[in-house]
C-alpha cells in the first residue's frame, strides 16, 4: 500500500513532548557567527517529526556535480537522530550521520515567529534563520528504520535510517549496511575524509560512502521527486513510497521494495503516522495590544511584507 493511502485508513503517534510549532519542514535562510560573518548560500534542510529529525546540507546546485572535487564530496552532511526537548532546549541523540563525527555538538534555543524559526547556541557561537516549507496542512508521518531483509536469501541485518512526511516534503535517511562497524569508527572522533584516506580498497571506500539523504517533493500526479540529495545521481528520480503494511508488531510498519537490485523488506518503527497536521504559517500573539498595534500600523507595517520561504 502507499504510505499516504495507509495514513489516511490508520492513525498512530508516539508522544512527543516537542511543541507543535517545531513540527514540519524547513529551509535554512542564513546561519550568523559570533564573528560577524553569515552563510546564506548553503543549503540546509530539517524536517522534524514527533519525535525525529532529518537534516540535510549541501553547497551551492552548481558546486554539486558527478565531476566535484572528493574532498567536496566527503563535505557534505546529511543524518537523522532522535529528538529530546528539556529545559526549553533541543537535542539530539542516536540516529546515524554520513559524517562520522558530531559537525554540530550544542543544543538548540528556539523560538518561532510565523514562518521564521530561530536557532540559538547556547554558547552564543551561531544563530539560524529557519523558514517554514509546509504552510498548509498535510501529512504528519515519522519513521525509524529497525532493519532490512534480503527477501530472496531470508537474510535479515540491522539497518539505520528515517523517513519523515510534513505535508508535501519528504525526506530519508539510509545509513551504511553495518551500524556496528560504523559506530565504531565514529567512537574515534576522526573525521569522514581522515577514513576514507585510511582505506585503500575501493569496496571499502564504496561502503563508507554508501549513505542516502534525499528531499523530495510531490508532484502533480501523486509520486514524490527527489529535489535535493547526497548524489547527485538521484536528482529528478523517485522515492519509492509504495508497498507499505502495517506490521505483525504494534506500532511497526513493514516495506516491500527494490534496493540496489535487491527485493527486500525492511521493518519501521512509527514515531507518528497522520493524515492531517495542521501546519500553517501564522503563530499567535500573546496579548490584545499586540494584535490591536498590528492591526493599528498596517499599512506601513506590510508596505513590503512578503512570505519567504527560503
Amino acid at each position: 500500500m502507499n504510505l499516504c493511502a495507509l495514513a489516511q485508513t490508520t492513525h498512530l503517534s508516539s508522544p512527543s513532548s516537542l511543541p507543535l510549532w517545531m513540527l514540519g519542514a524547513f529551509r535554512r535562510r542564513s546561519i550568523s557567527f559570533a564573528d560577524g560573518v553569515t552563510d546564506t548560500d548553503t543549503r540546509v534542510f530539517w524536517l522534524q517529526s514527533r519525535n525525529l529529525t532529518i537534516d540535510l546540507r549541501l553547497p551551492k546546485p552548481e558546486e554539486q556535480h558527478a565531476q566535484a572535487p572528493l574532498a567536496d564530496t566527503l563535505n557534505l552532511e546529511g543524518w537523522y537522530a532522535q529528538t529530546i526537548w528539556q529545559d526549553e532546549q533541543l537535542s539530539w541523540q542516536n540516529g546515524c550521520s554520513y559524517q562520522l563525527h558530531d559537525r554540530w555538538p550544542e543544543p538548540a534555543q528556539l523560538k518561532r515567529i510565523g514562518n521564521c524559526m530561530v536557532e540559538f547556541a547556547p554558547s552564543g557561537a551561531y544563530v539560524e534563520d529557519w523558514r517554514l516549507l509546509t504552510l498548509q496542512p498535510g501529512p504528519l508521518i515519522g519513521l525509524e528504520l529497525v532493519s532490512e531483509t534480503d527477501l530472496e536469501s531470508g537474510q535479515t541485518r540491522q539497518r539505520k535510517g528515517a523517513l519523515i512526511m510534513n505535508g508535501q516534503h519528504v525526506g530519508i535517511v539510509i545509513g551504511r549496511d553495518d551500524p556496528d562497524r560504523e559506530q565504531a569508527l565514529c567512537s574515534q572522533g576522526e573525521t569522514l575524509s581522515h577514513h576514507y584516506h585510511q582505506l585503500t580498497e575501493t569496496t571499502e571506500q564504496t561502503w563508507l560512502l554508501d549513505f542516502e539523504t534525499h528531499i523530495a517533493l510531490r508532484q502533480p500526479d501523486g509520486q514524490f521527486q527527489i529535489e535535493q540529495s547526497l548524489d547527485v545521481a538521484r536528482y529528478g528520480t523517485y522515492l519509492d513510497l509504495e508497498g507499505f503494511a502495517l506490521a505483525s508488531q504494534a506500532n511497526f510498519l513493514t516495506q516491500q521494495l527494490i534496493h540496489h537490485g535487491r527485493r527486500i523488506q525492511r521493518l519501521w518503527r512509527v514515531d507518528c503516522l497522520e493524515s492531517a497536521f495542521p501546519y500553517q504559517a501564522a503563530t499567535p500573539m500573546s496579548s490584545e495590544a499586540a494584535r490591536n498595534w498590528r492591526k493599528q500600523e498596517q499599512a506601513t507595517l506590510d508596505r513590503y511584507t512578503r512570505m519567504i520561504t527560503e
